[in-house]
């Protein structure tokens, strides 16, 4: 696992979503941000890969029982804070138009793109990777509902790969 902490350190940007959310940059953790919301409006784009959202639907999530206009205003500035926050690579927020927010992952390290990826891939040394990555609930400590069902489909993926794993294990004794 050292080698693999070690290549992850690598990356000018390290999220990890399993267990509680970390961000690194350039191996430095992130400067706290003014609200959770923040945090939480990180995990919906990172979770989101390399996809365009919506900024109503963003809004609309994160402050689901605000007024619209008080839902953008919080939107702005939690964008605002993020933005700050990531310094150096703030560049990774992108807009393709006033509508929708984009974070760009290229050369980054997100865990839960990695569990994903090899979850897919579903061979034995994938899967293995695969739990190996899981290091608690997707996002622990955030119980939005956006978060919740998330989190249920990363822990049935693991319990399944451990079960895959285990099947071997038993079929090769």
């Amino acid at each position: 696992m050292a080698a693999e902490e070690a290549e992850e350190s690598a990356f000018p940007l390290e999220i990890r979503l399993f267990g509680p959310m970390h961000v690194r940059l350039d191996g430095a953790p992130l400067a706290p941000l003014r609200t959770r919301k923040g945090l939480w409006l990180l995990a919906l784009l990172t979770l989101r890969a390399q996809r365009q959202v919506a900024r109503s639907w963003l809004a609309g999530t994160l402050w689901p029982e605000s007024f619209e206009s008080d839902a953008f205003a919080n939107l702005r500035r939690s964008l605002y804070d993020l933005h700050r926050a990531l310094g150096p690579q703030a560049h990774r927020l992108q807009s393709a138009d006033a509508h929708t927010l984009q974070l760009d992952l290229a050369a980054a390290f997100v865990d839960m793109v990695a569990f994903d990826q090899a979850i897919v891939r579903g061979d034995t040394a994938s899967l293995e990777q695969a739990v190996g990555l899981y290091r608690g609930p997707l996002l622990e400590g955030c119980w939005e509902e956006w978060a919740l069902l998330e989190r249920q489909a990363r822990e049935q993926a693991y319990i399944r790969a451990r079960e895959t794993l285990a099947e071997q294990a038993l079929s090769q004794e």
